[in-house]
This record gives structure tokens, sequence and C-alpha cells, in this order.
């Protein structure tokens, strides 16, 4: 991964778990954002995208409740899957 990219699903990750913070408290889901943060930091981006992907089913659950975090995952997603993973 490209460290632009990188840098960019690093951002989307840190606005999530913000999101997930102030909207959810301390939940399971800021736990998942922070693994899938950790392993976008380091190369093993592949697993990345893998938790990235189930990060996003757990919040589709509270798509109506919480349409931001569910956007705010799917940019993950697109951007794990725009570079090439």
């Amino acid at each position: 991964m490209e460290e632009e990219q990188r840098k960019k699903v690093v951002g989307h990750l840190d606005e999530l778990r913000d999101q997930v913070s102030q909207r959810l408290g301390d939940h399971e889901v800021g736990a998942h954002v922070e693994q899938v943060r950790a392993l976008v930091v380091k190369p093993d981006a592949k697993e990345a995208r893998t938790a990235a992907s189930g990060l996003e089913k757990k919040l589709l659950a509270w798509e109506a409740e919480h349409p931001t975090l569910v956007a705010l995952a799917n940019r993950v997603v697109r951007a794990l899957e725009d570079s090439g993973l």
C-alpha cells in the first residue's frame, strides 16, 4: 500500500473511531476499529482489509441508527480495495 493511501485509510479510521466513541461510548466496535488501524499501519494490509470488511458488516446492523458510521466503514473498505488489496 502506498504511503498516501495508507494515510488516507488511517484518517478514515481515526474519524470512525471518534464517531464510534461519541455515539456508542466504550463499545466493542471501537476496539475493532483499533484492530483494523493497527493492521493498516503495519505492513499486513491484506489482513486489514479482511478486518475492515468484518467491521463494515458489524456496523450494517446499526445502519438506520448510525448511517455516518456505516458510511465511514465503507470508505475504509473502498480505500483498501482501491489500493489493490
